[in-house]
């Protein structure tokens, strides 16, 4: 059991943590729309996690990268009318649904523009070696699942 040092919120670990995810998706999001692809940098994210997923499903999409189904489906649409993605109708969990995959278009702007985004990346994390992040990896692992506990009391 830890003891809150912290005086007030701005000085816990939660604020820094958002803080630093804010300051990360502010910089990721530049760095991708200076790329001129042609699409935002949330959009970029999605295609670059449906690329990642095979046959998703929206669901499954929205959980992944923490936005609800109507903004999921409403960058979905964007990505399908730029020919970047198709949805193909199936059955998971005995329920239709669209399975979601990058179209051959989607996969040169992820493929093209993936190095430059991990180089960008990489550069973040320049002063934090192996060890440090497979720590930051595990500590976060032990803190969403301390979350869950607390949430499904």
């Amino acid at each position: 059991m830890i003891t809150i040092k912290a005086e007030h919120y701005v000085d816990t670990i939660i604020y820094s943590i958002d803080k630093i995810i804010k300051g990360v998706k502010n910089e990721l999001k530049q760095k991708i729309e200076s790329l001129n692809l042609g699409i935002t940098g949330e959009q970029f994210v999605v295609l670059d996690t449906i690329y990642g997923h095979e046959n998703i499903y929206q669901q499954q999409l929205s959980d992944i990268i923490m936005k609800d189904k109507s903004n999921t489906n409403r960058i979905l649409k964007i990505l399908e009318n730029k020919g970047l993605i198709a949805r193909e109708y199936g059955n998971a969990n005995n329920r239709l649904v669209y399975f979601l995959n990058v179209t051959e278009k989607g996969r040169h702007i992820v493929e093209d523009n993936l190095p430059a985004i991990k180089k960008f990346i990489e550069e973040i994390f320049k002063n934090i070696n192996d060890a440090e992040i497979e720590t930051l990896h595990a500590l976060s692992k032990k803190f969403q699942q301390d979350l869950l506990s607390v949430i499904d009391k």
